[in-house]
């Protein structure tokens, strides 16, 4: 709602009160904010980190139990793994020490170089429409970013997951496990979230 002003010094009044609340200060923050963590403690900003860089990971060696189907009338164990109740054959095995290598996946600076050349104009957009109230349109415009980089982790598909890893999830959508991530993307206006 923009009101409307008229005469010499009322508009010079509403230009300054404009001019005060550009000044305010304030700042908007994108991201994975401190606090955002996965449900054993990890932080999300250091998983968005290895998926933007990239980055090895030494899996420690573990033992595991491996299911099979076995086919009691030809005595042939199935060559697949299958998963617990659908086996009839169970092998206990241990997995030695190996390295995960996790290809970058940049689509933090990616959306950066494909959508900031439109955030000056949006954040014009913004203040004009809420009578250039700084903090409210830093709001909006938190949202308006907020969407922007969750599209780009729902989208992203280069490189895509391994084959092994597909198996795992059941789809091949790189940056998406859990959607946890994702659902983590957040703003704050100096430093108070929403």
């Amino acid at each position: 709602m923009v009101n409307k002003v008229t005469g010499g010094k009322q508009f010079r009044q509403k230009l300054k009160q404009a001019a005060d609340n550009l000044k305010s200060g304030k700042s908007l923050k994108v991201g994975f904010l401190e606090g955002a963590t996965y449900p054993d403690g990890t932080p999300v900003a250091y998983i968005a980190a290895i998926q933007e860089f990239g980055g090895s990971a030494v899996i420690p060696a573990r033992g595991q139990t491996l299911h099979f189907r076995y086919n009691e009338k030809t005595g042939e164990i199935g060559h697949r793994f299958v998963k617990a109740g659908k086996g009839n054959f169970a092998q206990d095995v241990v997995i030695p020490e190996h390295t995960v290598t996790i290809p970058p996946r940049p689509f933090f600076r990616k959306m950066i170089e494909h959508k900031s050349p439109e955030w000056g104009e949006k954040m014009a957009t913004l203040l004009r429409a809420n009578d250039f109230d700084t903090a409210t349109a830093l709001v909006y415009m938190g949202e308006h970013i907020k969407g922007q980089l969750q599209m780009f982790i729902r989208d992203w598909k280069r490189p895509p997951n391994a084959a092994s890893t597909v198996r795992q999830k059941g789809f091949n959508n790189p940056l998406i496990e859990t959607g946890h991530m994702m659902n983590s993307v957040d703003y704050s206006v100096d430093g108070d979230k929403k």
